[in-house]
């Protein structure tokens, strides 16, 4: 094991994938769901919501995880929760930045949302966070209005319902197996799940 920003990451497949407890540490997604990412990859799929909390707290861990601590099988995808406009306002935001090619701004506007108080909730706002932060407001409203990421949302919201998603952070393993910080039993315990049922989908190939 080796430690990465606080958190403890598993160098590679751990005897805890023994101890998995199906129902208690993650429940079967019925039914399995189509996967988005290269044949022999294994999707991991968080859905999160910029205003949640827990995703806040989570992010650093995730990132630090999706960089040095998963499986070279695994490949992170993130997905926005879609269930109320709110949400579907903040989707909206994700995949303005992705278009955009701003992925930069990512850690930004966690801060702007849960640190500054900025709620991000009007386009206004939205085009000002962007504006300032180098994105001409012609590039912006093309992107935010666009048929692009309509189409991501729209997509988004289809598979928020396949997954059966009604809280976040949420995480989806190879479209099979769902799993959250209470059924692992703490955040770090979160990434020891995944890497288990990530270690188990790439010998079941």
């Amino acid at each position: 094991r080796f430690l990465v920003a606080g958190l403890i990451l598993l160098a590679g497949p751990a005897s805890f994938a023994d101890d998995l407890v199906e129902g208690v540490n993650y429940k079967p997604l019925k039914p399995a769901q189509a996967t988005s990412v290269a044949p022999g990859k294994v999707e991991v799929v968080e859905v999160f919501w910029y205003a949640c909390g827990h995703c806040y707290l989570l992010e650093p861990k995730l990132e630090a995880w999706s960089r040095n601590g998963k499986p070279a099988s695994a490949e992170l995808v993130r997905l926005p929760a879609t269930w109320n406009n709110m949400l579907k306002t903040h989707a909206r935001v994700f995949y303005t930045m992705e278009l955009l090619g701003k992925q930069n701004l990512n850690p930004e506007i966690w801060r702007e949302i849960n640190v500054k108080g900025n709620r991000l909730d009007t386009p206004a706002a939205i085009e000002t966070f962007f504006t300032s932060r180098g994105v001409s407001k012609a590039d912006f409203q093309k992107a935010f209005a666009g048929f692009a990421v309509d189409s991501k949302i729209m997509k988004a919201e289809d598979l928020n319902r396949r997954y059966k998603i009604s809280g976040t952070p949420t995480v989806i393993v190879n479209g099979k197996y769902v799993t959250d910080v209470s059924m692992a039993g703490s955040e770090d315990k979160l990434f020891e799940v995944i890497n288990a049922l990530v270690a188990r989908e790439t010998s079941a190939r």
